[in-house]
Formats: structure tokens, sequence, C-alpha cells
């Protein structure tokens, strides 16, 4: 983890010196994603991802931006409903009070597929 770590901090400070090119990742466009990773994909407001597998009953859980700063992922798998037990050894509680929002281990997350005028 440390190698990767400074590898990447060393890798953003090469590319931070390149006039003209300090943008080379953007970010996750909902249009770009196919429908069924659209219809899977939610997004906190600090730019974490959950990420649902399909028939699997878990979910991927990206926290941080990662094309911003540092980010984390870990796999969740069903420990129970309303239970998911992470790769990260926590345990998260889910609830969906809607279909375009899921609240996972206390942060609310907007599905992707979902129109701006969907609440």
């Amino acid at each position: 983890m440390t190698a990767y770590t400074t590898a990447m901090a060393r890798f953003r400070l090469q590319l931070a010196g390149r006039a003209g090119e300090t943008n080379l990742a953007v970010p996750l466009e909902p249009l770009l994603l196919r429908a069924e990773f659209r219809a899977r994909t939610w997004r906190s407001a600090d730019g974490s991802l959950l990420q649902g597998f399909a028939g699997k009953g878990g979910f991927r859980l990206t926290i941080g931006n990662c094309l911003a700063r540092i980010c984390a992922a870990s796999e969740c798998s069903d420990a129970g409903w309303p239970v998911y037990a992470c790769s990260d050894g926590s345990k998260r509680k889910m609830s969906v009070p809607d279909f375009v929002t899921a609240n996972f281990g206390g942060v609310s997350y907007r599905r992707l597929s979902a129109s701006p005028s969907q609440e």
C-alpha cells in the first residue's frame, strides 16, 4: 500500500508540472456509462461511489473522490438485510427511501441514472 501511495503521489506531482495537461482525468459522467451500470451506481455529495454487482447482492464502495485526492475501495456483501459486511472490516446499514436515494453507512447517495428532476 505504501508503494502504491508513493507512486500515485509522484505521478500527480509529475502531471501537475506539465503545462496544459493538468486535467488528464475527467469526472465520471453518467451518460458515458452503459445503461446497466448507470442503473446500479450512486454518487454522494463528496464524489464517493456505491456500485451494485448484478445478481450478487453486493456493492463496491469507493470512499472519496479518486480524481481529486486519494480514495479507498471496499467490497461489501449482504450480511442480512439491511446490514452489509465490507472488506475494510466494517459493517454498514443500507436504506433505500426512494428510487433515487440510497443511504449506506450514514451517507446519502444519488442514483446516476435518475434525471435531475427526480427526487
